[in-house]
């Protein structure tokens, strides 16, 4: 009898494109334990550290600063070396104080940019649902698995999938939102055409089967992508270091 759920682990060659590791040294990888990011665009807190970032040789080392409480993803204390980071999660190395937010790669990896200031402690957050909920008011689920309940007299309550909210961690707030239309600055986080940043210049549907576009301008080119990858960022620039 075939046992029950996927497999437990992970051969390097059928690691995800996100996987920054080298595929035919050794046969196995580390696989993500169920979170706030899917497997296919996540990687382990384990291949951060060790094969990203280097600041561990191997996984007893990793698993030692993780017991340290050395390691902090959106402002919390990690302690699983298979917990998923994914997109606009901000890293903090504890004892250095570094901080890193993980973006899109051109080639298909998650990268850490190293960012400071008052950047560290916010985090975009695209929305991925809406729904409406006891009460009349409205749940916004984001990328992260978040989940903000709205009330009806809001700001925020006509934000739609495909925008983006400013998260401060810190506090908990809310600062600032993006919506998805032209005029404003995005990021196209998926496709072949990830790591791109520029101004939306037009959102259309080209038939009614098929899903939405997006049409960003950048350096006077256009380029086209499909409406789930684009990520808004900002109105007139970035609020984030790319």
């Amino acid at each position: 009898m075939a046992k029950k759920g996927g497999s437990r682990k992970l051969k390097r060659l059928a690691a995800p494109r996100t996987y920054k590791i080298p595929r035919k040294i050794f046969k196995w990888a580390v696989k993500t334990m169920p979170g706030p990011h899917p497997a296919d665009s996540s990687i382990p807190v384990a291949v951060l550290m060790r094969d990203v970032l280097g600041i561990a040789k191997n996984l007893r080392e990793v698993k030692y600063i993780l017991r340290r409480g050395y390691f902090k993803i959106d402002g919390k204390i990690i302690k699983e070396y298979k917990y998923p980071v994914g997109l606009m999660d901000v890293i903090e190395l504890v004892p250095t104080k570094e901080f890193y937010r993980i973006l899109p790669d051109t080639v298909g990896y998650l990268r850490p940019k190293k960012i400071s200031g008052d950047e560290v402690k916010l985090k975009p957050l695209r929305i991925k649902n809406k729904v409406m909920v006891k009460g009349a008011k409205i749940q916004l689920t984001t990328h992260d698995g978040r989940n903000f309940l709205v009330d009806k007299d809001s700001e925020l309550y006509s934000l739609k999938p495909g925008d983006t909210i400013l998260y401060d961690y810190a506090s908990g707030k809310v600062v600032d939102w993006f919506r998805m239309e032209p005029g404003n600055y995005a990021l196209i986080v998926w496709g072949r055409k990830r790591g791109v940043s520029g101004k939306i210049v037009n959102i259309w549907k080209p038939h009614p089967l098929k899903q939405k576009m997006v049409a960003i301008e950048v350096d006077s080119n256009i380029y086209e992508t499909i409406f789930d990858y684009v990520f808004p960022i900002g109105k007139e620039e970035p609020v984030i270091s790319l």
